[in-house]
């Protein structure tokens, strides 16, 4: 009772000040001040906080050889991207206004627009890399409203607020909660299209490589493939010169051929996945989110 209590009180006095916050972001300031003073709070004063212990773990185990300056550097770089998405979270018109797009470069639009139109429902995946809610907006700028799966936030007042803020920028969004993945099935027998981030902590699914460790992986993009014809269509955002600029990049849809062995196709197919996400972290480790438990220790 004393512990429900105590949580009670925290979730309170968190879910306060991330409004507090919100407000300060979103009303206030102008949005270039907000900007640029989220990208400084999350640059010297978010590798200050117990998290990013986590954070230096998890980069010496998945890069063994790597110094002590390169981890500060990273690390101090990924708050700054932390800072600043949670500002441009408050302000998502300062990127697209309904009619224009500003601060996103889209490269691969032809694919965008081929997924878009071949009479299919389909999933657009990425990770939590440089802003990734970019990549609704980038689809929005060509009339393509995406539905996007959210994994709701553990104190349920900054949950409120989260929502409120994914809402700003994206139409339609179902959560990851009891019947989550029911709607999911249900958007896609309807021939609608969804956006999943499919990077981060996960308690079951399959064991695949991730950045050379292995990692527990959510099997629910390989299963529409493999057993629903899902296009898959891979996405990737990207920060450019650690401002409020993104390259939003489409690639083609993945083009995997089933082998006969089911089990199989799931493992080399999310393998396939897992590394191609890798890739894009290797590029820029530091627009990654590196605070989650991802691997066992």
């Amino acid at each position: 009772m004393k512990f429900r209590f105590l949580k009670r009180i925290r979730h309170l006095a968190e879910g306060a000040f991330v409004g507090l916050a919100f407000i300060f972001f979103h009303y206030i300031l102008p949005p270039k001040q907000s900007l640029a003073l989220g990208g400084w709070i999350g640059r010297h004063f978010g590798p200050l906080l117990p998290w990013s212990k986590r954070a230096k773990r998890n980069l010496k185990k998945c890069f063994p050889g790597i110094t002590q300056v390169e981890i500060k550097g990273i690390i101090k770089e990924m708050w700054e991207n932390f800072g600043l998405l949670a500002a441009e979270y408050a302000s998502p018109d300062t990127f697209w206004d309904g009619k224009k797009l500003y601060n996103i470069e889209i490269v691969g639009l032809e694919n965008l627009e081929n997924f878009q139109n071949d009479q299919k429902p389909g999933i657009i995946f990425t990770a939590h890399t440089g802003n990734w809610q970019m990549i609704t907006l980038a689809a929005q700028s060509i009339g393509f409203d995406l539905t996007q799966m959210y994994r709701p936030a553990n104190n349920p007042f900054v949950d409120r607020l989260m929502l409120k803020c994914q809402k700003l920028a994206v139409k339609n969004v179902i959560t990851k909660r009891k019947g989550g993945p029911r709607d999911l099935f249900s958007l896609i027998k309807r021939g609608e299209h969804a956006l999943l981030l499919i990077d981060q902590k996960l308690g079951e699914g399959l064991s695949i490589p991730f950045l050379g460790r292995e990692a527990m992986t959510a099997t629910g993009v390989a299963r529409m493939y493999l057993n629903q014809g899902c296009p898959l269509l891979p996405a990737r955002s990207e920060r450019l010169h650690r401002t409020s600029r993104f390259r939003v990049t489409f690639y083609p849809p993945i083009n995997y051929v089933p082998r006969g062995n089911h089990n199989k196709d799931m493992y080399d197919l999310l393998l396939s996945i897992n590394t191609m996400i890798g890739e894009w972290i290797k590029e820029r480790p530091g627009q990654w989110l590196w605070l989650h438990r991802r691997w066992k220790d």
